[in-house]
């Protein structure tokens, strides 16, 4: 089979791979989409989190199958596994934990602190015609959500969970900064939610264009002060909630000076490096700062749940490209020239 390995930074491979085999409560898929995100541009370009020393969870190690988010159809089923069936269309939960650690036995396993993905930190990867997962990790699709769809059911997890952290009540506002695909998934999580004003940041026209298309009230942070246009547009008082999504430290500062008193900003974004705010402005106005990561459990049920209900619209905002172009679309995703990038799988997309 063809799979995309990442041998190190910047050095990844489209190359024959044998097909795994699933073992006792294992699935084996044949993938029809993977997401690129921003993990896998952080993966490819910088210092890939997989190193030649086996990961202390899942034994791990460069080189690895890129791919934590995808879609596709389960061909076998490894010895005890009654979760799914051969032929099932199903998306995976990749977030390998331990189990034992006072975060996993609290009931916060995806803050497990030797947290690991399947397609990052443990064995196998989406960009594959074929992977093999454990059983509990595996979500059926309904008939009415697509494969295409239920391989952005993961990214928009992350979303979701973001905007449940912030916790906004219907009728709120919201600011988002970012339009890549998180924030987009937030823009929709928050309409789900009953938030209609969600005004959103993103310094690209296209990514603009897309938000604006969904009822997002579009900012250039290059053309405008963010705060000052935040401020007016809700009288002075702020926004009730901000989702920081772009990892660049103006735009989580203009989300700081943007909130209402006692607000909060959710950082879901990854950044590269020690970040400086304004802690001035934190402090007079009693902000809070939410961190977030991954998804805790039910919040992938939730997403499929509000896609077969229309939330997670899939026209005009996602590009489909060949296995054999990833790096290309590893490349426009850290660039800003496409939204959203799905591989399409060869042999996988049809079933």
């Amino acid at each position: 089979m063809l799979a995309a390995r990442l041998y190190g930074a910047k050095d990844l491979r489209i190359e024959e791979m044998p097909e795994p085999e699933p073992g006792p409560g294992e699935v084996k898929i044949r993938v029809a989409y993977a997401g690129i995100c921003g993990t896998d541009v952080h993966e490819y370009f910088e210092m890939p989190r997989a190193t030649h020393v086996p990961n202390p969870l899942t034994g791990a190690t460069l080189p690895q199958t890129l791919g934590h988010e995808f879609a596709g159809t389960v061909v076998t089923c490894g010895e005890g596994v009654d979760r799914v069936a051969p032929g099932a269309r199903v998306c995976v939960r990749p977030i390998r934990t331990c189990g034992v650690c006072p975060r996993c036995t609290s009931g916060l396993s995806h803050l497990c602190k030797d947290l690991a993905a399947i397609g990052v930190t443990a064995p196998g990867g989406g960009l594959a015609q074929y992977v093999t997962v454990p059983a509990d990790s595996v979500h059926q699709l309904p008939d009415g959500v697509p494969l295409e769809q239920g391989a952005l059911v993961e990214p928009m997890a992350v979303a979701l969970n973001a905007v449940e952290r912030a916790g906004l009540p219907r009728g709120g506002s919201a600011l988002v900064t970012g339009a890549g695909a998180v924030g987009m998934g937030a823009l929709f999580a928050f309409k789900a939610h009953g938030v209609e004003d969600v005004l959103m940041v993103e310094p690209s026209p296209a990514r603009r264009a897309a938000a604006e298309r969904y009822g997002a009230r579009v900012l250039d942070p290059g053309a405008v002060d963010v705060a000052a246009e935040v401020m007016a547009f809700t009288g002075g008082r702020g926004v009730d909630a901000a989702v920081e999504c772009s990892g660049r430290a103006d735009a989580l500062n203009a989300a700081i000076r943007s909130l209402a008193a006692r607000a909060p900003v959710v950082m879901v974004a990854l950044y590269s490096g020690p970040v400086a705010i304004d802690a001035s402005v934190v402090r007079l106005a009693e902000l809070a700062l939410l961190g977030c990561e991954a998804y805790p459990d039910g919040v992938f049920e939730r997403v499929i749940e509000y896609m077969a209900r229309g939330y997670y619209p899939t026209d005009s905002w996602l590009d489909r490209i060949p296995l054999r172009d990833t790096i290309a679309g590893l490349h426009d995703v850290r660039d800003a020239r496409r939204l959203k990038v799905l591989v399409d799988i060869p042999g996988g997309s049809g079933s």
